[in-house]
């Protein structure tokens, strides 16, 4: 009886640990509904789903913190590999733009606020590091035509009360990553 509940402890004490690994991830879609459709959205062509370009600002209060660049590798390397799990090519466009032949869709981030917390930082200092959280406004464009596809709000958090399993910066970013391209490619 005694091993029964520790097994039972056990097993929902690592429940409780693994539940804190997934980033909390809010969105909004901020187009109306058109006269085509009856919900709001983000409607992107299927020959545009092909080719991903990622194009990067923010607000000063983003641009002037010192862990701002961070910020835009983990975006980078999330929406890379979440556009090669989807067999998107992939471009970043942040720094430099380039004239692009062929159908595909922009993604233009635009980060409002955020704060950083790396794993490492996490791990070692705990809830000392505070609460990772960014605020995004990301508009979906044709890459040749720049028509807007839509446009979402993308939030996202973590709690202290997580301690050091709650999402760090990484999560969030590939969390958001993954539902921009099921935007752009839901097939």
């Amino acid at each position: 009886m005694r091993t029964r509940h520790l097994s039972s402890l056990t097993l929902a004490g690592i429940a409780i640990l693994i539940s804190g690994c997934a980033a909390t991830l809010q969105t909004q879609d901020t187009a109306a509904p058109t006269a085509k459709t009856t919900q709001p959205g983000v409607v992107v062509p299927a020959a545009s789903a092909h080719t991903i370009v990622l194009r990067m600002n923010g607000s000063s209060v983003a641009t002037s913190a010192s862990d701002w660049p961070r910020v835009q590798t983990e975006w980078r390397e999330a929406l890379e590999g979440a556009s090669k799990d989807a067999s998107s090519t992939f471009f970043d466009e942040t720094v430099k733009r380039m004239a692009r032949q062929g159908a595909g869709t922009v993604v233009d981030v635009y980060v409002e606020d955020f704060h950083f917390v790396a794993p490492g930082a996490r791990y070692t200092l705990g809830i000392m590091t505070g609460n990772a959280f960014m605020q995004a406004r990301v508009t979906f464009r044709d890459l040749q035509s720049g028509r807007v596809f839509g446009e979402r709000n993308y939030n996202t958090s973590s709690s202290a009360w997580q301690g050091i399993f709650a999402p760090t910066s990484d999560k969030q970013a590939r969390a958001i990553a993954a539902d921009i391209v099921k935007q752009i490619n839901p097939r």
